[in-house]
């Protein structure tokens, strides 16, 4: 897949508050972040979102991980 309007970027980082999961556009905009208790969920939220950003359009309903 050569479409890079569907790339993103992701960055997991401890904080204080437990791992903080952030994912951005190829534009630099956030599509959507968290917080999370463990770095192995927010591995998993990145991952999904990362799924979503390749699905077709009409299959972004079935893999948002806002509804996580």
């Amino acid at each position: 897949m050569n479409d890079q309007s569907s790339m993103v970027r992701f960055s997991i980082r401890l904080r204080a508050d437990g791992w903080r999961w952030e994912i951005l556009d190829a534009q630099g905009r956030r599509r959507t972040s968290g917080v999370v208790r463990s770095k192995v969920l927010a591995a998993a939220l990145v991952i999904r979102d990362i799924c979503a950003a390749q699905a077709p359009v009409r299959d972004h309903h079935l893999i948002s991980a806002k509804a996580a």
